[in-house]
């Protein structure tokens, strides 16, 4: 049998070729379906999260004052939906407009002191919030709650080190809500101003 017949016979032989389609498709098949799991892991942290940072704005708004054992209640309502994160810090703040000198007046800002708390704000350090802030009236109040939850996914989906996958990362929310049945919502200790426009 001459060379170019037995090249001819060796490239129409498929014998064995579901067995070597299997073996050069199989780890993509694996590597898909666990990169589906892990991106669908990730939205459903980041639905999870957004909707538990607007359920505490939600109940925070519904209150003319709070004391520090709601806060850390409220801390405990997030880590409850958020079950499946390894932490979840949130800061709450309550503003409010002061038209004549055209800044906020900081009513208060508390992070509860459980895991890692955020550094609340300042008088001075509320000012730079008003990018995010949507423009009021004088004397309008918001409150303010900010969630930050850390996320790490369960199987590293990067490829032999040509693509990175999802590394650790931290889902941040910024919820700015009105007081529903008060003009602002106040601690009581420190409790509010009585003129919350300075001269």
């Amino acid at each position: 049998m001459s060379l170019k017949t037995s090249l001819t016979a060796f490239a129409k032989d498929e014998s064995g070729i579901l067995l070597a389609e299997t073996l050069i498709l199989l780890p993509l098949l694996i590597w898909g379906f666990l990169a589906l799991v892990v991106y669908w892991d990730v939205f459903r942290t980041i639905n999870v999260s957004q909707k538990a940072a607007y359920s505490v704005a939600d109940l925070v708004s519904r209150q003319g004052e709070i004391n520090q054992p709601f806060i850390t209640g409220m801390q405990g309502v997030l880590n409850f939906l958020l079950a499946n994160t390894t932490r979840a810090s949130m800061r709450i703040t309550s503003i409010q407009y002061c038209q004549p000198t055209n800044n906020y007046r900081l009513l208060f800002s508390v992070s509860p002191g459980i895991g890692n708390p955020m550094t609340p704000f300042t008088q001075a350090g509320v000012q730079a919030l008003r990018p995010r802030v949507p423009a009021m009236a004088n004397l309008d109040s918001v409150v303010i709650v900010e969630t930050e939850v850390a996320y790490a996914p369960d199987f590293n989906i990067g490829v032999l080190g040509v693509t990175a996958g999802l590394t650790n990362q931290v889902f941040t929310n910024f919820i700015v809500t009105r007081p529903r049945f008060y003009s602002r919502v106040c601690m009581n200790l420190p409790i509010c101003p009585a003129s919350p426009c300075p001269p």
